[in-house]
Parts: structure tokens; sequence; C-alpha cells
């Protein structure tokens, strides 16, 4: 089974660890309650056996760009894909953090460096830190590995995904590459309800084979 190769307790540890790291960045934003949006995770898997993992957050927007960079979130493409090929729909979802990471993954290097401009910070010291902040998420961008090369895909999201994200952008990846391996773990936090991630109780699903 694809599964064995992320396990979940290594997934239920990886988002764990990030969702404590973000909640620590943002720990000094009065008024803010960071739990109060989620975080998902891509766990990717090559051919050639080496591995990455992107992290999206769905308010990064509320995020100022050193932190954000500072924290890996991966930022948003939808506004810069061909129409043909953005993942998620004209609505809200080009804001969840499903078609958010599956964009980022299967958008050109182009692409993908084109969003890391903008004015700099007028002080000296703040301006090398995003300098260098960025010129390390242009790398990685430029790095990350075409979809031919993709072995499988785990999706690992707080809360589970909403009708909209499961039709514009699982099974839309799951129509493009059928060959692919797209594994979801959705771990039903409900903001709402106060309800937090439910670490035992989780639903996997995979492409059939």
């Amino acid at each position: 089974m694809a599964m064995a190769e992320w396990g979940r307790k290594d997934a239920e540890m990886a988002i764990a660890l990030k969702r404590a790291e973000l909640n620590r960045a943002l720990s000094y934003k009065v008024n803010y309650d960071a739990e109060g949006h989620n975080i998902c995770l891509a766990l990717i898997r090559f051919k050639d056996n080496t591995i990455d993992v992107l992290t999206a957050y769905s308010n990064d927007s509320a995020i100022p760009e050193s932190i954000r960079l500072g924290l890996n979130l991966i930022p948003n493409l939808y506004a810069f894909m061909p129409k043909t090929e953005f993942f998620g729909c004209d609505g809200m979802a080009q804001f969840h953090t499903e078609p958010k990471l599956l964009n980022y993954l299967f958008a050109t290097p182009g692409i993908r460096q084109n969003v890391f401009s903008g004015n700099l910070p007028i002080n000296t010291f703040y301006k090398s830190v995003l300098e260098s902040q960025r010129e390390r998420a242009i790398w990685h961008s430029q790095h990350v590995k075409s979809p031919d090369d993709l072995a499988s895909v785990t999706l690992v999201t707080e809360i589970n995904c909403c009708s909209t994200c499961t039709e514009y952008s699982i099974n839309r990846f799951r129509n493009r590459f059928p060959n692919i391996p797209l594994l979801v773990i959705e771990l039903g936090k409900e903001v709402g309800k106060k309800l937090p991630v439910q670490f035992e109780k989780i639903s996997i699903s995979i492409t059939p084979k």
C-alpha cells in the first residue's frame, strides 16, 4: 500500500510540528486566532525516491512576508496559473489550502519565481533579511521537480476537505493524473464547533489501482 510510504504517525507528527511552529510565530498578533485557520501539507515522493514537503496556511495573507517565508509557507499561485491548468474553482476555492498546494506543485518554475518580488523594507537590516529569504524561496521554487517525476502525493489537512475542493482539486488531479497515487488524510478539525484535530480519527482515500 502506498500509505506505508508516509505512515499515519509521520503525517500526524509533521502537521503537529508545523502547527506548533506557526502558532509560536504568530503569538505576537493581538486578538488573532491562528487556530481559526487551517494548515495543509503535501508530502511528495518522486520517482528517484527523493521527497519534498510543502505547507499551506489558509490565511497567509494575514502574515507578514518575512514570517511567511520563514515558515516556508507556499504562496497562492491561482492568479498566475493558466485557466486550463489550475486546481480550484473560481469561487473561494482558490484560497483553500489543497488547491494552493497542487497549484504550486504543478506551476512552472517561472510562475513560482514571479511571486517572490515586490517592494523591500527601507530598514537595511530587515531589507537584507527579506532579500535572503526570497533568494532561498526562489531557489526552492526552481528546484521542485516536474509532475513527470512524481511517484505519489499525500495531502494532510487539519480540516476535512470541502465538497468544492474535492471536486475541483482532488478529483481534478485524479482525472488528469490517474497513474499518480493521491492520498488524502483528513484530521477532522472543526473551528466553528471548537473541535480540535482528531489525530486518532482520520479518513484516508487513495486512487484506486
